[in-house]
């Protein structure tokens, strides 16, 4: 399915029953393909949406984009909206996701009926891993993404997902295309950790107005266990270590993934 903001338009995935919704905010590089593992497990009892997001898989994105937080949760504002969502609703986001859902889920806290979180950063201590690195030097970064090949985008993806499944990089792959590319590297070159320091604050006070729970891989290369981050995204609320996944653990674990959300929702 596919809906317009602005003239352009983004592609979303809406399905399963109920009468609850879920909102899933997948990260980089994938696309609203990165949830078909979970969907199975939770399309039987809430209705899922999931957007391609801005750039990623097959939804467009402005000539110029500005990865601005609050632009981002305009983004999402105007694809709630158009979808006629007016009730609370469940966020799942993951990695860059998070960077539209956050900002979203601060300005209106009265719409998150509850929100999860895994892998993904929004605090200013942050120091790059080496491929964010690499996208955020003006020049190395097209080289980088120029010669991407499948071969060496699965190698690395199985670096920070062990668990993930051939037929899971062999889609993702298919999305890495030369817009996508480009989204990727304007994204990293915007995105220096210290813009999230005027949110850090408001993050805090929303986990103190919504239940918040945080699902982390363990083996996650680019966001290490040193940062704490799992445990400061919880603010002591719901956290799931998964000491056997990557930085892609609703992919790699997505039974247990489905599990431990749905009892934290349903309690």
């Amino acid at each position: 399915m596919t809906t317009e903001i602005n003239g352009l338009t983004y592609y979303y995935k809406d399905q399963g029953k109920g009468k609850e919704i879920v909102l899933l905010l997948h990260g980089n590089p994938d696309s609203s393909d990165m949830w078909d593992g979970l969907l199975p497990f939770i399309e039987n009892k809430y209705r899922c949406i999931a957007p391609d997001l801005p750039g990623f898989g097959r939804s467009e994105i402005e000539n110029k984009p500005d990865f601005n937080l609050e632009k981002g949760a305009n983004w999402l504002n105007a694809f709630v909206s158009n979808l006629l969502i007016t009730e609370p609703i469940h966020i799942i986001l993951h990695d860059v996701g998070a960077f539209y859902g956050i900002p979203w889920a601060i300005k209106h806290p009265e719409l998150v009926h509850s929100l999860c979180i895994s892998n993904t950063l929004f605090f200013s201590n942050y120091s790059w891993h080496f491929w964010g690195r690499v996208w955020r030097t003006p020049l190395l970064g097209e080289i980088a993404t120029t010669f991407t090949t499948k071969g060496l985008f699965k190698r690395e993806m199985l670096k920070g997902g062990p668990g993930l499944g051939d037929e899971y990089l062999e889609k993702a792959f298919k999305h890495v295309t030369p817009r996508m590319k480009k989204t990727v590297l304007n994204m990293y070159r915007y995105m220096d950790p210290i813009i999230f320091k005027e949110w850090e604050l408001a993050y805090e006070k929303l986990a103190r107005e919504v239940p918040i729970q945080v699902i982390w891989g363990d083996l996650d290369p680019y966001i290490p266990l040193r940062f704490a981050y799992a445990e400061r995204f919880a603010q002591s609320q719901s956290l799931l270590h998964v000491p056997g996944a990557g930085h892609w653990v609703a992919a790699e674990k997505p039974e247990l993934f489905a599990k431990t959300w749905l009892s934290f929702i349903q309690n």
